[in-house]
Formats: structure tokens, C-alpha cells, sequence
């Protein structure tokens, strides 16, 4: 089975936008309005502070457990803050990328590129073209290279080098 056409029960994709606490109203405005997705996907859109409420889609602001609800969901769509794009690939979550580039800092394109060129996520560069990207969304992930976490054990050796 793709996820990007339903089994033969007709289960539809399961899709998860995350777009942190700042929100992102141009991606969550996009993929609520629309409406040609709800065939073969069911959307919730997570909205932070985002102006923007949703009018067609399932949404909330924020979820402090949302780790814990990720099985719930086939695929996720986020914005490029490291937590998040992080938190999904140590849980083997397939991820498109959307960075916003509404912000004044431009941190978020520059992670999307790194995480791109490493091969870890899909990346849709402008909000505009996120309906294509949501539909050829099985097909833009299906090469991607696992993540495998770095564990940071080297505190002891960093404070001796600091302090001897």
C-alpha cells in the first residue's frame, strides 16, 4: 500500500501539520481551503498562535503530549523547527518539510536545505505548491535515509578539558 492512495477499504492517509508554537497561517490557510485533499487524506492541523482558525479541517492549537498521539498518523507536514523535524525522525515518522519563511529569521529555509541535501525529509520550498507536494507526498519520501540518532555522551571529557 502507498500512502498516497487508499487501501481497498477506502482508510484514507492520516496527515499531521504541525506548525509549532509561532504558527504558520499561510500553510495552515492553504491546506484548510484545500478541499480537493479531503478525498484521500484526513488532514489535522495543529496551529500554534496562528491567527488563521481553520474552516474545513480538524485543527488545535497546541498539544503538549503530542509525541505520544504520532502513531495516529501516516505522514506529518511541519515546519522547519529543529524540535519538531527532529522529534519525528528519531520516532521514524516519514516528513515533508515546509519552511517558513515568513518569519524574520531565515533559519527555518536553511534547515529544510540541510535536511533536504541529507536525504532525511521531503521539502516543499513555497506554501503555494504544497497541494502538489501533499499529493506526490508517498512518492517524495519513499527514498529517504533513515535517521539515526548521535547520542551526546561526552560531557565528563568536555568539563576536564575545560577545567584541567
Amino acid at each position: 500500500m502507498t500512502l498516497s492512495s487508499p487501501d481497498a477499504s477506502n482508510k484514507k492517509t492520516r496527515i499531521l501539520v504541525i506548525t509549532g508554537t509561532t504558527g504558520f497561517d499561510s500553510l495552515v490557510r492553504k491546506i484548510d481551503e484545500s478541499r480537493e485533499l479531503e478525498q484521500n487524506y484526513e488532514i489535522t492541523l495543529q496551529i500554534g498562535e496562528g491567527v488563521y482558525r481553520p474552516k474545513y479541517k480538524a485543527w488545535f492549537d497546541f498539544d503538549k503530549s503530542l509525541r505520544d498521539k504520532l502513531a495516529h498518523y501516516d505522514f506529518f507536514i511541519t515546519h522547519a523547527g529543529a524540535g519538531t523535524i527532529f522529534m519525528l525522525l528519531e520516532h521514524k515518522k516519514r516528513v515533508l518539510v515546509v519552511p517558513n519563511v515568513e518569519r524574520p529569521d531565515k533559519h527555518q529555509a536553511e534547515l529544510a536545505n540541510y535536511v533536504r541535501s541529507q536525504k532525511l525529509c521531503a521539502v516543499c520550498d513555497h506554501v503555494q505548491e504544497i497541494v502538489p507536494a501533499i499529493l506526490a507526498i508517498d512518492r517524495h519520501t519513499q527514498h529517504l535515509q533513515p535517521y539515526e540518532k548521535v547520542e551526546f555522551n561526552a560531557v565528563r571529557e568536555v568539563l576536564r578539558y575545560i577545567y584541567e
